[in-house]
């Protein structure tokens, strides 16, 4: 519901917007768009039955021009995809001609949400205000930034080599092993984090169960070095349900209600922060 409003807003905004639903196995963000059975899909990509992913995209004129690559997840094949057919894709990603490339990552915390949620310039984060999904929020940023520095040692191959095989429960047990197999590897590891600060939208908030926002940064600062801002909250809002029964974007169908200005409030904020980034690219 959240990536199709933000990708709606942004195209009204007069970017070109390509969204990507990558939710491997539970793809369903054509739905919204009233897109029911979609001639193409990622499925057809992944399966070369089409050799550029640019053949699966379904441009929504009616919805100011944006596009979209409904997902895959049909097949055994495509839920679990291969390493190799996972880097085909985001080779094909990187081909596609657009202002900005949206990722429906989807909830879980496999090595294909990681990677696709790494690949990504921004990362945002959507969770809800109670215990439960702050605790998942938490594991799946501790994962991210375990697998961000992971990354990071691979120009080391001895670092890389004692690494690679551990089950790691904690970013601390990463850098400790690290750093006895090479001094200053830790240092290095956390230069990978340097400019890792998800953003962070708290969506149907009723204000009653709020997120103590102040505990999980001080747990992610503690324990993870990174901070998470706060992109925007989302209120409580019976037209959401109504706007997903009737397929159709909540932005579109009911402009007015609270969740849809709070989430017009999000996309601008989105799109200076794009701008900001592709400055601050251009320069370097």
């Amino acid at each position: 519901m959240v990536i199709a409003n933000l990708a709606l807003l942004l195209a009204k905004a007069g970017k070109k917007v390509c969204l990507v639903d990558l939710d491997l196995g539970g793809a369903d963000v054509h739905m919204l768009f009233g897109l029911f059975e979609p001639k193409r899909t990622l499925t057809d990509y992944l399966t070369r039955q089409v050799e550029s992913v640019n053949d699966v995209i379904h441009t929504l004129y009616s919805y100011n021009g944006l596009q979209l690559i409904p997902g895959t997840g049909d097949t055994l094949q495509t839920s679990n995809m291969t390493f190799q057919e996972k880097h085909r894709l985001l080779r094909g990603l990187d081909s596609i001609d657009a202002d900005v490339l949206l990722i429906d990552v989807g909830a879980g915390t496999s090595f294909h949400a990681l990677d696709f949620f790494m690949y990504s310039d921004i990362q945002i984060c959507v969770t809800l205000p109670d215990p439960t999904a702050i605790m998942d929020l938490y594991t799946f940023l501790q994962l991210a930034t375990i697998r961000k520095v992971l990354g990071g040692f691979l120009s080391q191959s001895d670092v890389a080599v004692a690494l690679k095989n551990h089950n790691f429960r904690s970013l601390h047990e990463v850098f400790e092993l690290a750093e006895k197999t090479r001094e200053g590897a830790k240092e290095k590891g956390q230069q990978a984090l340097k400019y890792f600060h998800p953003l962070l939208i708290v969506n149907r908030d009723s204000g009653n169960g709020s997120i103590n926002k102040t505990k999980l940064d001080t747990m992610v600062t503690k324990y993870l070095g990174i901070e998470i801002p706060e992109l925007g909250v989302i209120p409580e809002d019976d037209t959401i349900i109504d706007a997903l029964r009737a397929s159709m974007p909540l932005c579109e169908l009911y402009s007015s209600s609270p969740a849809a200005l709070s989430l017009t409030t999000i996309t601008q904020k989105i799109d200076r922060i794009v701008d900001l980034f592709n400055q601050h690219s251009n320069r370097n």
